[in-house]
């Protein structure tokens, strides 16, 4: 089962879309890393990692909802930051978490082999990260939280000095509120 792709939106103005990088599986169903430059400013110099729930549409040529709202956001709130790097909990691509689900419980495997070490290797190159995941619904929740509990292992066994935020009016550090629904006002705090 291929899960649903959806829309696709254009990348935030300030993105310079001719540098975006993508780490795609040879089949182009799992997304493992976009990363996201800014346009070159001598002030921001940092590197932020997002982390989501799954990846969608967003490619090097356009970006979804999501990944969109995290642009805007992070650009308007870190004025150090020259470039974003999406991770996700699950990298099997689709635009809707039921499919997902659908696709674990049709034995496919939703968090894709090259995951964890796309991880390792961008947090270790990250100044900031960032925890946007959303809650478990409609991924099973112990399906979610032992991916959670993975993900915080990869975090914790890194020596690297980059600091954790969420967003800070909603959320929890299991389940951060979700960057899609992250207002205009968006503040965070640090873990």
């Amino acid at each position: 089962m291929k899960p649903h792709i959806g829309r696709q939106v254009s990348h935030f103005l300030e993105v310079d879309t001719e540098r975006i990088q993508v780490y795609f599986s040879k089949d182009n169903n799992y997304r493992y890393t976009l990363s996201i430059p800014f346009f070159e400013n001598e002030l921001r110099t940092k590197t932020m990692a997002v982390i989501l729930k799954n990846p969608s549409s967003a490619d090097a040529f356009k970006a979804d909802k999501t990944v969109s709202n995290v642009e805007k956001t992070i650009y308007k709130t870190f004025d150090d930051v020259a470039k974003i790097e999406i991770l996700n909990l699950f990298a099997l691509r689709g635009t809707y978490p039921k499919d997902v689900m659908q696709a674990y419980d049709s034995g496919v495997n939703i968090i894709g082999d090259d995951n964890d070490s796309a991880f390792r290797e961008v947090l270790l190159n990250s100044h900031y990260v960032v925890l946007a995941w959303g809650g478990a619904s409609p991924i099973r929740k112990s399906i979610y939280d032992t991916r959670i509990d993975a993900v915080y292992e990869i975090i914790n066994g890194l020596n690297s000095s980059f600091q954790i935020f969420r967003k800070a009016e909603k959320g929890s550090t299991t389940y951060p509120f979700h960057a899609c629904y992250w207002p205009n006002n968006t503040s965070f705090i640090e873990l």
